[in-house]
């Protein structure tokens, strides 16, 4: 009897115990990301919580996702080796550069991706992006989130004369020329601003490359001897470099890092050595107030840089890698594309028509009346509809050099054709391969323009090569080269705030002296309330 008491009595117990055991705490997972600032789609499409809602709904798990930004990827580097505890390291998903993924690579920083798990970046990833990352070995560890190239963003001679003529910032040289003193701006970095100087430096041994019988701009010969002459850490060549940038700093406005986007699309500057994305950036802005700046990588060669996506030691390879897959979703890699203006490895039909529709020329083509949803993105004038479509599409375009485009006027609200103007076939094909099924082209009225730096042409891709990861001695002597460059360096506006610091303090300081000459004393309270009060002199 006692037995079957204590069995209902642990029965009772049991049945208590599990609502109790239902109110325990569920732990949420959380993913530690850490990207560069303003990298990531996030006002009209938060590419976080986008992310956080599609993995609630698609594995009924709720997580949440810590994203944080850095600025230069040492920073990047120095706060993950601060927070390594072990083998391990406190983010799940980094983004460095090429240069300090080839770093992280080599001292062992970095989990292996299982592509399983990455349908979307197999399935959409440029041919290029995967051939450069197999071809260096860099597949198994990283994969591309943006690339692009490395060239002037400059102001074109406008019909007042007033501006930048393309013979002379098509070449390296420009930076060296009076004609643009003080309007002119470097990178603030020593590898991005010792590539300008090696086109200097080297730069005729780079253009003898293309003199040379026989030259093939395309062959891959070609393309490793531009990354032999751009990777040159020599002795002789930093100090050559040493030099031209110590003499070149003279003509410069200044070195900057953000700051000559901005001040590229207000006028302020004429050339900026830009990164391709914020190229598009600056002349996406200027447009908006009707100021058309351009593009161009240097004859001599150039770098291609990539900004890539590895998982330090110890992270959560399940949550990283489900961020990156949607990440690589072509609709969501167009957001990306979209607010950051950097050139996507993905690519697909969705891509090209996009880049088609924003960046190459369209115009307006009557079509049937529609029904449904097609009325939102139509135009309905007089009884006809019209839709905007890529000129590719216009059945009336046939490939000439100079079309009227059509378009819509608001203010008439009519349809216009416009004056013919001049026609470029761009071909992206050798990017987006066999990822889109037609030929490749998008027409546009400028080769030196949004279009072209997103999707350079396969002559400029090869000719511009990837910078190398330095061993520590050599890293060291680029870096002393660049200490010797910056020193003595100021921004005008830094000097003048210096001068007026001065003047401030030396006033203070003389006012002071003739007070204490008249024997008056100066009381700081613990508030820091100066209060005079006179005293007596000591006889």
């Amino acid at each position: 009897m006692k037995k079957v008491l204590s069995l209902i009595l642990c029965g009772i117990l049991f049945t208590a115990i599990i609502p109790l055991s239902s109110c325990k705490k569920q732990t949420i997972r959380e993913l530690n990301v850490y990207n560069w600032e303003d990298y990531i789609a996030c006002e009209d499409f938060d590419m976080v919580a986008e992310f956080e809602a599609w993995h609630e709904k698609t594995y009924g798990e709720k997580i949440v996702v810590n994203y944080s930004t850095f600025g230069t990827n040492e920073n990047m580097y120095n706060e993950l080796k601060l927070t390594q505890k072990g083998d391990s390291f406190s983010y799940d998903l980094v983004c460095p550069s090429e240069y300090m993924i080839q770093k992280m690579i080599i001292e062992g920083m970095c989990e292996e991706f299982d592509y399983s798990q990455l349908e979307n970046y197999t399935k959409n990833v440029a041919p290029y992006i995967q051939d450069l990352f197999v071809k260096n070995d860099w597949y198994k560890y990283a994969t591309c989130f943006n690339w692009g190239t490395m060239g002037f963003t400059y102001y074109p001679v406008n019909d007042e004369g007033k501006g930048v003529e393309y013979d002379d910032v098509s070449s390296w040289s420009v930076v060296t020329n009076t004609k643009y003193a003080n309007k002119i701006t470097i990178k603030d970095s020593v590898r991005d601003s010792y590539v300008l100087a090696l086109g200097n430096v080297n730069g005729q041994k780079l253009l003898d490359l293309q003199n040379q019988p026989n030259f093939d701009e395309l062959s891959t010969e070609y393309n490793k001897q531009v990354h032999e002459l751009l990777n040159d850490f020599s002795d002789e060549s930093i100090e050559k470099s040493r030099v031209f940038l110590t003499e070149t700093r003279k003509n410069l406005y200044g070195f900057e890092v953000d700051s000559g986007k901005q001040d590229m699309a207000t006028g302020k500057l004429w050339i900026n050595f830009a990164w391709s994305g914020d190229a598009v950036y600056a002349m996406d802005l200027a447009e908006e107030e009707g100021t058309f700046l351009e593009y161009v990588v240097p004859k001599e060669g150039s770098n291609i840089f990539f900004d890539g996506w590895v998982m330090p030691k110890g992270a959560d390879k399940e949550l990283a890698q489900r961020f990156l897959n949607f990440m690589y979703d072509e609709a969501n890699a167009i957001e990306n594309l979209d607010y950051i203006c950097y050139s996507s490895p993905i690519v697909g039909e969705q891509v090209f028509e996009y880049v088609s529709e924003n960046y190459g020329l369209t115009t307006l083509i009557e079509v049937p009346q529609p029904t449904g949803d097609e009325l939102e993105d139509l135009v309905f004038v007089g009884d006809k509809y019209y839709k905007e479509v890529p000129l590719a599409l216009d059945p009336n375009f046939s490939g000439q050099s100079t079309y009227s485009l059509t378009y819509y006027d608001e203010e008439s609200g009519e349809i216009v054709t416009d004056d013919p103007i001049e026609i470029y076939a761009h071909n992206v094909k050798h990017f987006f391969g066999d990822k889109i099924s037609g030929d490749g082209i998008i027409y546009t009225d400028s080769l030196n323009r949004q279009l072209v730096a997103m999707y350079p042409t396969a002559e400029t891709m090869n000719r511009c090569v990837i910078m190398e990861h330095l061993e520590t001695a050599d890293l060291k002597k680029l870096n002393n080269m660049w200490d010797s460059v910056k020193v003595g360096y100021m921004k005008y506006s830094t000097m003048l705030i210096i001068v007026i610091v001065a003047v401030v303090v030396l006033a203070l300081l003389t006012t002071l002296y003739i007070l204490k000459k008249k024997g008056v004393r100066i009381i700081l309270p613990k508030k820091h309330l100066g209060k005079l009060v006179k005293s007596e002199r000591i006889k």
